[in-house]
């Protein structure tokens, strides 16, 4: 059983404009939500600040111990202590290098983390 509908035009809606006053309301809400977005990620990026210092046990090249808090470089990138890389078809221990000019850095000297 088929049903033979009318092709009838849709109505279209015209969207009533806004009021002057709801306009207003609308930007201001989202000016305090970016607002508070921008207020929330800048306190975010502050959370996790804090002052750590003494002498530092030398894990691998990016890597540090303060006391009993195992501390990550940010921005180095350095092989682990054991992992091994390839040059010229030979593996190699490329970590040990890594944490040997770690240690070479520090040089057992105090080492203060923010």
């Amino acid at each position: 059983m088929s049903r033979s509908w009318s092709p009838r035009p849709r109505r279209r809606y015209v969207a009533r404009p806004r009021s002057l006053w709801r306009r207003l309301v609308d930007y201001g809400l989202a000016v305090i939500i970016l607002g508070l977005l921008i207020l929330l990620a800048a306190r975010l990026d502050r959370v996790e600040t804090r002052k750590t210092q003494g002498l530092a046990i030398i894990n691998d090249g990016d890597s540090i111990t303060l006391g009993t808090e195992r501390i990550r470089m940010r921005g180095i990138d350095a092989p682990e202590y054991t992992q091994t890389c390839r040059k010229n078809g030979t593996d190699y221990s490329c970590g040990t290098p890594a944490r040997q000019s770690l240690v070479r850095l520090i040089a057992g000297k105090p080492v203060s983390c923010t």
